[in-house]
């Protein structure tokens, strides 16, 4: 006889009709969604038309929910606006029993979505992140789906493989709808963490199905796939199959510092690997936003944070995970992961208010940037050209994460350095340059020369020229 997914869940509250604010001009960031922007699908904006650029990192979990909202208001007072969540977390997991709904865990969702409307952050909510179903417990098993746990599946290949899976995810995701309804503090709807880790086949089948699927069941918040860390050239083909699925509205790649990594690129510098990841996703062609939605340092093979997090009091790896990406064309800064264990516990939230510092006043929608690299003998020199604006992040090609924070290297002061500007303004008259110091939180105004001589500073500098 075949067995029938749980219905459980599609009854027990019903669907709540509701509407949160309108899509007008006059909509507040709290009421307005976010989407891919309809005059330039390379960035976000909000659905009362103003640009949206995702400034935030990982904040998946926490002890306890006051925790989470410390997390929340710090990112907040630091001109976040960008968090994701797990859903399947322990604390998050309304499912504790196949089929039955946890209203204490369901509470605590429900309080994530209220600070986030409190504190002006959006919301990636990722449904599931398991990759194992067996009986016995463990942070990536979902065991009570366990045929010996009272759920119907026997492994990971029966839930991905069978329609009888397919439903019961989607049953779960309809009981999340059901109680938030089509919520605007809600950036998008991920579907997996690192789906190529599970133990089973299926990976493409499962998203052509499911990421549809999804879609229909909500239509006003984006819809997103994530995959592993790209630190071999194993996940390569499954990264492009499924970052160019029309059903997938964003393109995301996940990227680590990490030592046992089988590419050179993840060992070296952290600006380097950052920029590198998007140019990985740049090469498949694909029209849509990308994002840097998770990058750090982990010990070899992932089995805890680096050990260089404790010496970077400064954050000089947190600020080139939010730079490199921006300036290598996402659509926003890079996520960083080990939220708790280095930007809290070293106090760097200061970088995400430097990040959206730096970027003031520019609207990456209307300036249609193109991406490049200007060569220079001590810099690396990340270029946006826009119609209106031209940014350059100038870093420091000695100061890297080795030579400050394993050889105890202080990063130098850069004097007396020259630019020509020339090639990258098409000739064009200058209106203006400005320049900001992330380091020190300053902008001074330069002469508007082609020839321009920078600054004194430490580690990167940004070149703002209007047009």
């Amino acid at each position: 006889m075949t067995q029938k997914p749980a219905l459980i869940f599609l009854f027990l509250f019903g669907f709540v009709s509701c509407t949160w604010g309108q899509s007008s001009e006059s909509a507040s960031f709290q009421e307005s969604f976010v989407r891919v922007s309809e005059e330039n699908p390379y960035y976000f904006e909000l659905s009362n038309g103003e640009t949206y650029i995702p400034n935030g990192l990982n904040l998946c979990w926490a002890k306890d929910m006051d925790v989470m909202e410390t997390y929340f208001r710090k990112l907040s007072e630091n001109g976040g606006n960008f968090a994701r969540i797990w859903l399947n977390y322990p604390q998050h997991e309304i499912e504790l029993e196949y089929g039955k709904v946890d209203e204490a865990n369901f509470s605590n969702l429900e309080r994530i979505l209220e600070m986030a409307v409190r504190y002006h952050i959006k919301l990636k909510l990722c449904i599931e992140s398991f990759r194992m179903i067996a009986p016995e417990k463990g942070f990536f098993t979902k065991s009570q789906y366990h045929k010996e746990n009272g759920g119907p599946f026997a492994d990971m290949d029966d839930f991905i493989n069978s329609e009888l899976g397919h439903q019961a995810y989607l049953n779960r995701l309809s009981v999340l709808k059901s109680r938030f309804g089509d919520h605007p503090a809600i950036f998008g709807w991920e579907l997996w963490n690192e789906m190529n880790a599970i133990e089973s086949g299926g990976l493409r089948d499962w998203n052509d199905d499911m990421l549809p699927k999804v879609r229909e069941l909500s239509p006003k918040n984006m819809v997103l796939q994530s995959l592993g860390s790209f630190d071999s050239n194993n996940p390569r083909e499954d990264y492009r199959y499924i970052n160019r699925l029309a059903s997938n509205d964003v393109a995301q790649i996940h990227r680590y510092l990490d030592l046992g990594a089988s590419l050179d690129i993840c060992k070296g510098p952290m600006d380097l690997l950052a920029s590198d990841a998007i140019s990985e996703l740049r090469s498949y062609g694909v029209n849509k936003p990308m994002l840097l939605a998770e990058v750090g340092g982990v010990k070899p093979k992932h089995t805890g944070p680096i050990e260089v997090y404790t010496a970077d009091k400064e954050g000089m790896l947190f600020h080139d995970m939010l730079f490199a990406p921006f300036f290598s064309g996402a659509a926003g800064p890079g996520h960083a992961w080990h939220w708790d264990s280095y930007v809290d516990k070293n106090d760097l939230w200061y970088h995400i208010q430097r990040f959206g510092v730096a970027i003031k006043g520019i609207d990456p929608v209307k300036e249609k940037f193109v991406v490049s690299q200007m060569e220079h003998e001590s810099l690396r020199i990340y270029v946006l050209s826009g119609t209106e604006h031209t940014l350059l992040w100038c870093r420091d090609i000695y100061n890297d994460w080795e030579n400050e924070l394993v050889n105890g290297v202080e990063p130098q002061i850069l004097k007396g350095i020259e630019l020509n500007l020339t090639s990258l303004t098409n000739h064009q008259r200058i209106k203006g340059i400005e320049l900001y110091d992330p380091w020190t939180d300053k902008w001074t105004s330069a002469n508007k020369s082609k020839h321009l001589k920078l600054p004194d500073f430490r580690r990167s500098l940004i070149v703002k020229v209007t047009n």
